[in-house]
């Protein structure tokens, strides 16, 4: 079934949006175009979407420069991402998921708020925090869907460039969002022709905002993307507070 034009016409706008920041940043696309698209459409339809979406995302910001990948650190990374994953899954099960939420919105959101107001710098954390950080980012994507920031948070407090902090952030992605795609497909999310119809519709304003990002991202210091990093952490601490207390 192919997708109405008013859809795309307003889902559009929204990836152009999310994939222009994820661009930049290397992550938050969707702790803007969920909660964005979810107010017109059914929040299964915009999670299908947008998985596809971000997974396009992710792959071109992942080839647009390889070289800028932190390969020591995605291999710390990546597979207690994996781990955290299975494990998240599994916690879901068990554990009162807002209560969680909460504790995860409310750290993310202190450090950044601390790292925003306080005029001295950030120091420079051992690469031993990786192993914390992936697991406990792909417990978080598992369980809330938003696995960046605790890559995010540890990214930022290493030595590295703003490429390659973006290009490091990305392998995340690919990891998160395939892991996604895949329980979608098994609960039957992305069995619809219009979910993958839909997404092909609005990938040229993702990629074309990917583009443009390429360019601003380029003009930028390292100093302006990290600040803009702790922002969206901002954002993500308060809109996984928010969703705390909605599911109370």
């Amino acid at each position: 079934m192919l997708p109405a034009v008013a859809t795309v016409v307003f889902l559009a706008p929204i990836a152009f949006l999310g994939s222009f920041v994820y661009g930049v940043t290397g992550f938050g696309a969707g702790l803007l175009t969920i909660p964005l698209a979810s107010h017109f459409y059914e929040v299964p339809f915009v999670l299908a979407v947008f998985a596809v979406l971000d997974s396009v995302n992710a792959v071109r910001v992942c080839l647009a420069q390889p070289q800028a990948i932190v390969r020591a650190e995605a291999v710390r990374l990546v597979p207690c991402c994996v781990v955290g994953v299975l494990l998240g899954a599994v916690l879901i099960l068990v554990l009162p998921a807002g209560v969680l939420m909460l504790a995860l919105g409310t750290f993310v959101l202190a450090y950044a708020l601390y790292s925003l107001i306080v005029s001295v710098a950030v120091p420079t954390i051992s690469q031993r925090w990786a192993y914390l950080a992936g697991l406990s980012g792909g417990i978080t994507s598992a369980m809330f869907g938003a696995g960046g920031p605790p890559y995010a948070i540890y990214l930022s407090m290493r030595p590295h460039g703003k490429e390659q902090i973006r290009a490091t952030l990305a392998v995340t992605s690919v990891v998160s969002i395939g892991t996604r795609l895949v329980a979608f497909g098994l609960t039957g999310l992305l069995s619809s022709w219009t979910v993958w119809l839909t997404a092909v519709a609005v990938a040229p304003a993702s990629l074309m905002a990917l583009w443009w990002a390429d360019r601003v991202h380029a003009g930028l210091s390292r100093e302006v993307v990290i600040k803009a990093i702790r922002v969206l952490l901002c954002i993500a601490g308060v809109s996984l507070i928010a969703r705390a207390i909605g599911t109370r």
